[in-house]
């Protein structure tokens, strides 16, 4: 009966020795994407999106940092018209911006709408 209880305890303890190691593997998030960072991309997109007739703008960004360096932003553009309610045109975006500051990605697509 004891030989049964050790073999248990070392499977246990070798399985947690696995669950352990794999959990240092994974990439640790510390912080959210700079303002800065945001706002460097958000210029970006105000100079190759069409805000003509615009009655506001709207910008959601999805953010997750990079295993380099910096963070990696999804964002989301919806133009509405004067009346603010009728969405004219709708963008997606990728942008990538490092540590220091420098747009090191950029990509924008017109969604149909």
């Amino acid at each position: 009966m004891k030989i049964g209880k050790a073999a248990v305890s070392t499977s246990l303890a070798i399985a947690g020795l696995v669950v352990s190691s794999s959990a240092f593997a994974l990439p640790i998030i510390t912080e959210q994407v700079p303002e800065s960072s945001v706002k460097q991309c958000v210029a970006l997109i105000g100079e190759q999106a069409n805000y003509d007739n615009a009655g506001r703008v709207r910008h959601v960004v999805d953010s997750k940092e990079r295993r380099v360096s910096g963070h990696k932003m999804k964002i989301d553009t919806t133009v509405f018209g004067v009346d603010g309610s009728e969405v004219i045109r709708a963008y997606a975006t990728v942008c990538s911006v490092s540590d220091d500051a420098i747009t090191r990605h950029f990509k924008i697509k017109e969604k149909s709408i």
